[in-house]
């Protein structure tokens, strides 16, 4: 008889807790393939645009390319960790104004359409690094073509 009391209450146990890691793990699943979110404010914005409803993507693969009404503002925000230049417009369809720059460069700004017609948007950024620390030579061109209607 000795033993016997450890075995019935194991062998429940052991079973009770792989039903439940099953269930948790199936509905943590299900969750999280059903659920999707488009405006999470913490999530880098696609090709750089901020979420906005009146920006229509043609294209998210390099380079970027969406579609905009006359007279939209898009406002635009740079990956970190370099030093972005001033944004400059091809054509006087997109005006690019409100630079925001903080110590480094340029990090945001926004883009009016002003003109029917299309513009490509671009900038360049390198890498920074704090003085002292070794980097790589990296420098990045952003680019977005906007047709606007």
């Amino acid at each position: 008889m000795k033993g016997t009391f450890g075995t019935l209450v194991r062998r429940p146990l052991i079973v009770a807790t792989l039903t439940l890691s099953f269930l948790a793990t199936s509905v943590s699943t299900v969750g999280a393939t059903s659920y999707t979110t488009t405006t999470n404010p913490s999530a880098q914005p696609i090709c750089g645009v901020v979420a906005n409803p009146s920006v229509h993507f043609v294209s998210k693969q390099s380079p970027c390319e969406i579609r905009v009404r006359r007279g939209t503002n898009v406002r635009i925000k740079l990956r970190s960790g370099f030093r972005w230049g001033y944004p400059m417009s091809t054509s006087r369809a997109v005006v690019v104004n409100d630079i925001s720059r903080d110590s480094v460069g340029v990090f945001a700004a926004t883009l009016h359409a002003a003109a029917t017609g299309r513009a490509t948007v671009r900038t360049t950024g390198t890498v920074y690094c704090k003085t002292g620390v070794a980097c790589p030579d990296l420098a990045l061109l952003w680019s977005l073509e906007v047709i606007v209607t």
